[in-house]
């Protein structure tokens, strides 16, 4: 369910008004380091539920969470990336089997 909110969370109004604030010069180390959290939370709350020291899944979080800062926003980007999201946690309530390094193999 984690990350089914992380996804829908990339849709809110809330994460666009952190991403802009991020992308923006920085007024305060204080203020661009709360904007960048709020602007990656999303994504970063995923690890919880992916395993938090799986390098595969910390590679994905990491690789989105750099396109995100240094590429403009655009709906085009964002919307299919949150319905992507919201998928694998969909996949994950329902079969789990399916996501690499979630669960180890039977012996």
């Amino acid at each position: 369910m984690l990350v089914i909110a992380a996804g829908a969370y990339e849709l809110t109004p809330i994460k666009r008004h952190f991403r802009r604030r991020c992308r923006e010069a920085p007024a305060s180390g204080l203020r661009f380091g709360l904007a960048c959290a709020g602007s990656s939370i999303g994504l970063m709350a995923m690890l919880v539920a992916l395993d938090v020291m799986s390098l595969f899944w910390m590679s994905v979080v990491a690789i989105l969470t750099c396109a995100q800062k240094l590429l403009p926003p655009k709906p085009a980007i964002d919307v299919p990336l949150a319905l992507a999201v919201i998928g694998l946690g969909l996949v994950i309530v329902t079969a789990p089997s399916l996501i690499p390094g979630l669960i180890s193999p039977a012996m």
